[in-house]
């Protein structure tokens, strides 16, 4: 653990990124302000970075390699919004935005990995496991209105789902050098080989045809955020859970190696875009989800899942 976020302004932290400077930064999500804060090696705020047009629910951060900060308005727990949007504040300050419709309906998100090409990638939040992933069919630096393309899906393996927030992807990042793409979940970090690097959309959605590796992120009982800093180490945190401690930053030095120097992948059996069915754990697991769903929505959905303050 590196520190803890004290401060009672960071309680709700759904988005970290590293900039280029070596500062983290992070944002809340729904309810809160979407300012991102600028935080110091013992987890103080020593800055503050205003967003003029605050987003609806804000659950994840990138940065660009010309140091464009990326914000990722895309939670909507009960699916009824008509849009999301990507809010982009260049190096100078400016800020434009860009509105995006999903092509089937609207969907609870919080991963964004954006790539070389402006055109975002967005993970779904599904805790089943299977969660869609969706592309802008073009650049979105420009604002405006765009729509986003469904690329397929990716699953998280059925022997790591051992609770419900386990299947659900709450965040996302690509590693400085772009060679490593990284999902989340509540429990654990997968970090996908991009060997060709992510220069484009396409190149991200390749990487999460391969196998992942999984590293686990223990003590993040609400883990909502992920980052790579520029020498490759994997950060972690997320909320403050109700009446409990500060959330913790964890650090795993050399994350981005524990992919790049391992075999090569084996890749899935089929792209992506094209995976028919639940493997037979994940299955079994969604049957049992779906018998006790009456008695666990309260308890595990609203107060694990989906708990929000204000």
């Amino acid at each position: 653990m590196r520190c803890t976020l004290d401060d009672p302004r960071l309680a709700e932290t759904s988005g970290l990124v590293v900039a280029a400077d070596g500062a983290v930064e992070v944002v809340n999500d729904s309810g809160n302000p979407s300012t991102v804060y600028r935080l110091d090696d013992t987890c103080a705020v020593v800055g503050e970075i205003e967003v003029p047009d605050q987003g609806r629910d804000v659950e994840d951060l990138a940065r660009g390699a010309d140091g464009t900060l990326w914000l990722a308005d895309i939670g909507d727990n009960d699916r009824k919004r008509s849009t999301v949007a990507v809010l982009r504040i260049d190096p100078g300050g400016d800020e434009t935005i860009t509105r995006l419709t999903y092509p089937d309906g609207a969907h609870d998100a919080e991963s964004l990995l954006m790539p070389g090409d402006d055109r975002p990638v967005i993970v779904t939040k599904d805790l089943s496991g299977r969660s869609g992933v969706y592309v802008a069919d073009s650049p979105v630096g420009g604002g405006g209105r765009g729509t986003l393309r469904r690329a397929g899906e990716v699953v998280v393996p059925g022997e790591a789902i051992t609770s419900l927030g386990a299947g659900a992807y709450t965040g996302g990042a690509i590693s400085a050098d772009g060679r490593v793409v990284a999902l989340r979940t509540y429990a654990d970090a997968w970090l996908y080989p991009a060997p060709g690097g992510t220069a484009t959309a396409d190149d991200v959605v390749a990487a999460l045809r391969a196998t992942p590796v999984r590293v686990p992120l223990p003590n993040e009982v609400q883990g909502e955020a992920l980052a790579f800093a520029p020498d490759g180490t994997l950060l972690s945190t997320g909320e403050t859970p109700e009446d409990g401690p500060p959330a913790p930053l964890h650090a795993v030095p050399g994350a981005t190696g524990l992919v790049v120097d391992a075999p090569p992948a084996t890749p899935s059996a089929a792209p992506v875009a094209d995976r028919a069915g639940l493997p037979e754990p994940l299955a079994s697991i969604g049957v049992v989800l779906a018998v006790a769903a009456g008695v666990f929505a309260l308890v595990a959905v609203v107060a694990v899942v989906r708990r929000r303050r204000g």
